[in-house]
């Protein structure tokens, strides 16, 4: 296979930042266990208790805006190549939707009566304009990452007016969705790893961060805020806004101390598009095989929706497979996993502003 994209010079990758692929992790870990959550609940395998409710509400009060934040932090520097970038994108962002939006369609149709909610023809044919699932990430990811051609000021510009027409409209339709998160994105691109790493600069800043914006979210969720659209949206915004600055505080304070965080994070487009069908598919087998206990069993589906999708990104590597299998850019050296990572400018793989590789360098072809 041959690369559709001019090859680099082969120069070595800038170090990696490893506590933000731990970030990547801990919010991917996030994703695939509140999903299962509701899955399970839907399902009827788990009780709708006040304590999974608790966890259901918090997690999405700043799951999703912390990884448009992320998306965002090495976004800015790879649109400097307007054409590279457009190409890029299309096998990170776009050729996976399509791919696993059909996928996901008909493996739920054939499922049938094992899915919480079977797929039809009709709702895949408007994936153009209706996201399936999950699947709507990338979608509004897309739309976000396009803003980025603009010129920066004007990028920016937009912030304030996409709040306000979220405001006027709300998130019915996936171009206000994009409006809604843009904020998060844009504060990804504005801060770039630089000033990111400036702000978590030490172990003792990331402390102090961590206490102060994860008891700020614990204030602010147990807050009670106006009835009115203004007070959701503030709500909304500040909860976001302190969950994910605990987040990123959590992973600064980790950094590689837990060596399969860095390695989901890497791995977190595979995970995120792979995790409804594996976590389905094991959920379906535990109930065959009579194991009813709910932690247990909501336990082993997240697992599943995890290793398994980790599990198929990691083999799909040194074969070259993981453009083709809409699972993103591969390592440059994967057999170093994780300490020595390249940077892949994959979206749900934050990088650390790397040089492009040379293709003596890269495991894998571009997607041709």
């Amino acid at each position: 296979m041959t690369s559709a994209l001019p090859p680099g010079p082969a120069v070595a990758a800038k170090p990696r930042l490893l506590w933000v692929d731990t970030a990547r992790g801990i919010g991917i870990i996030l994703v695939v266990y509140a999903h299962v959550l509701r899955g399970q609940v839907s399902a009827k395998l788990l009780a709708p208790t006040a304590i999974e409710q608790l966890q259901d509400h918090a997690i999405y009060a700043f799951h999703m805006p912390f990884f448009f934040l992320l998306s965002g932090l090495f976004a800015g520097s790879a649109a400097r190549s307007p054409l590279r970038f457009l190409q890029r994108r299309f096998v990170s962002i776009v050729y996976p939707y399509l791919l696993w939006s059909v996928a996901q369609t008909f493996l739920s149709i054939a499922a049938n009566q094992y899915a919480n909610t079977p797929g039809t023809i009709h709702a895949l044919a408007q994936i153009a304009v209706h996201p399936i699932g999950q699947f709507w990430f990338l979608y509004v990811l897309a739309i976000l990452q396009l803003l980025l051609l603009l010129p920066r000021p004007i990028f920016y510009l937009l912030v304030p007016v996409s709040v306000l027409a979220g405001l006027e409209w709300g998130t019915a339709s996936m171009l206000t969705r994009a409006g809604w998160s843009l904020p998060f994105f844009a504060a990804g691109v504005f801060l770039g790893p630089h000033r990111l790493e400036a702000w978590f600069h030490s172990t003792r800043e990331a402390l102090f961060w961590f206490v102060g914006a994860a008891l700020l979210f614990v204030l602010l969720f147990a807050a009670s805020f106006p009835p009115t659209l203004l007070g959701g949206v503030l709500r909304h915004y500040f909860l976001a806004t302190a969950g994910s600055v605990a987040a990123l505080s959590l992973a600064r304070l980790i950094g590689d101390k837990i060596r399969i965080l860095p390695v989901l994070g890497v791995a977190s487009l595979a995970i995120f598009v792979l995790h409804v069908i594996c976590g389905a598919a094991i959920r379906t087998l535990l109930v065959k095989l009579g194991l009813h206990q709910p932690m247990v069993a909501t336990l082993l589906v997240t697992l599943a929706g995890l290793l398994i999708p980790l599990a198929v990104y990691l083999l799909s590597i040194r074969p070259g497979l993981t453009p083709w299998l809409g699972l993103g850019f591969p390592p440059a050296s994967p057999a170093r996993l994780p300490p020595s990572i390249d940077q892949s400018d994959t979206p749900l793989e934050p990088t650390g502003g790397k040089a492009d590789v040379g293709p003596d360098q890269a495991r894998g072809p571009e997607f041709p």
